[in-house]
């Protein structure tokens, strides 16, 4: 597909048990990480934690760092990849979405869905993504993810919760 292209910015949230927080998400009806558009005079990082607290209620902050820092730029923290895919969307029509996708920690606070924009939100276990319903590549990003997140995040083990 060709044409219009968006730029939109996702995140694969991790709480300290190491599981993923995923959305049932209204239009597409099906479980995804959660993420959303580019707002004006937004960086991509600050969109996908905007997209993650408006969904879901929760707090994150950026796993990783900027890969080159000088005093005359700002630089911002890289996302883990960056995936384009197609969307068939009612108000836009067929487009494609770029989207750049942040691993994120999650911080303390409540679980709270926003329900004009998800259908429901929850914790699930790295090893049970593959059991629900998602987009066929999902499952293996997130796996991918939670590997690289292992080098630079620390999960508490069964016996801290």
């Amino acid at each position: 597909m060709t044409g219009i292209r968006h730029f939109t910015a996702s995140a694969i949230v991790f709480d300290n048990q190491g599981r993923v927080l995923l959305v049932h998400h209204n239009k597409l009806g099906c479980w995804l990480y959660p993420g959303g558009h580019i707002d004006p005079n937004e960086d991509p990082a600050q969109a996908a934690r905007r997209e993650v607290l408006e969904e879901t209620g929760v707090r994150t902050e950026v796993v990783g760092n900027a890969l080159f820092t000088h005093p005359a730029v700002t630089t911002h923290a890289a996302p883990y990849t960056i995936v384009e895919m197609d969307v068939a969307d009612q108000k836009v029509g067929p487009h494609r979405h770029i989207d750049l996708v942040y691993v994120l920690r999650a911080l303390p606070g409540e679980l709270t869905a926003q329900l004009d924009e998800v259908a429901g939100v929850r914790w699930v276990s790295v090893d049970d993504v593959v059991e629900l319903d998602t987009p066929a590549e999902l499952p293996a990003l997130v796996t991918a993810a939670a590997s690289w997140a292992k080098d630079h995040l620390r999960f508490a083990s069964a016996t801290d919760v």
